[in-house]
């Protein structure tokens, strides 16, 4: 009997079994195939999606045309993560940059949702984008409310924001929340019968306070009100609780990247290696970063506490934080299905 140590990630060792060498051999082969990195950087599914936006033709877009246009394996896809996370599917489209399905509380209305994103920066307002099965809190990510120097204020913006934390604590998903997709509109009367029972939060309940992780510093946030932008005023959000995390902006980041490569790229100095590394920056930029997803972590799942995660704009920064946090709170995301000639294997 043969045994190959095929995968060896996240503390977890996947062990498998052959009869003969050979067999072991085609299957870490057919494996490496199918997890490697892209020959060509033109192969990325990113630089195909960015040529279709642009409505170019290119033969890299070919390459993943099936992948840029909305079809079964996109719905497909959407529902397997509705299901891992319990939740139900209906109705608007609001921002270009999101996705055609939006997951709200089930009494805001599409009218309220409107609001919102003229009040968010790019249109991209709060949306939830993971719940913890167990305790029901939730991850919501958006970009900065649009307060500029003149202090502006939206009811339904802080309306939504506090409606994300009480249905966080409503038990089971199925009823609090609903997912809005393209389609007309489904304002108040227009619910789905199975979803009209969820009642709306009522005054007296006690929402768990939520947490705004904001990437940038205070001193960033303030300043993106000359352009009008910002952060939220506690005084208006009062059942949340805003952090900043300091992390660099986009420029800074590629800055250090750049001088990261340069490092890489020269003959090594074992003696100046490390203080040429550290001049860089990209270790404290990446420190950060797990820290910011460890808060995160440590919210949902010690405290049960719902989380608002935004930068300026929404992006970079922001799924960054979302997305380490959810490989790390749930299996489901760093769980890959590698399908080798009609067989299956999951790989963690």
């Amino acid at each position: 009997m043969f045994k190959s140590h095929i995968v060896a990630t996240l503390w977890k060792l996947q062990m498998c079994h052959f009869s003969t060498f050979k067999q072991c051999e085609e299957w870490l082969k057919r494996l490496n195939g199918a997890i490697a990195h892209p020959a060509r950087l033109e192969e990325l599914f990113a630089l195909a999606y960015h040529a279709w936006c642009l409505g170019g033709n290119t033969d890299d877009e070919d390459q993943h045309l099936h992948l840029c246009r909305p079809g079964t394996h996109t719905h497909t896809h959407t529902s397997i993560i509705f299901d891992h996370q319990r939740l139900n599917s209906c109705g608007c489209r609001l921002c270009s940059s999101y996705p055609q399905k939006l997951l709200v509380p089930v009494w805001i209305t599409d009218k309220e949702l409107e609001s919102v994103a003229s009040f968010r920066s790019w249109k991209r307002i709060p949306v939830v984008v993971y719940r913890h099965q167990r305790n029901g809190a939730v991850i919501a990510r958006c970009s900065q409310p649009e307060i500029s120097w003149w202090g502006w204020r939206n009811t339904e913006d802080e309306y939504l924001v506090t409606s994300i934390a009480k249905a966080s604590q409503l038990d089971a998903g199925l009823r609090a929340c609903r997912t809005r997709g393209d389609g007309p509109d489904s304002s108040d009367s227009d619910f789905d019968s199975s979803l009209t029972g969820c009642p709306a939060p009522d005054a007296s309940g006690a929402a768990q306070k939520l947490l705004i992780l904001d990437a940038r510093s205070y001193t960033a946030a303030v300043a993106n009100r000359a352009k009008g932008g910002g952060c939220e005023c506690e005084e208006y959000y009062p059942k949340c609780e805003v952090m900043f995390m300091g992390m660099a902006n986009i420029h800074s980041i590629r800055n250090s990247f750049q001088s990261l490569r340069a490092v890489c790229s020269q003959i090594p100095d074992p003696g100046n290696w490390l203080s040429a590394l550290e001049s860089t920056r990209w270790l404290q930029h990446l420190s950060v970063m797990l820290k910011a997803a460890s808060l995160v972590c440590s919210a949902v799942e010690r405290e049960g506490r719902p989380v608002l995660v935004h930068c300026s704009d929404g992006w970079d920064r922001t799924p960054q934080i979302v997305a380490l946090a959810k490989i790390l709170l749930d299996p489901f995301y760093r769980t890959i299905e590698v399908n080798v000639k009609k067989k299956s294997l999951l790989v963690k």
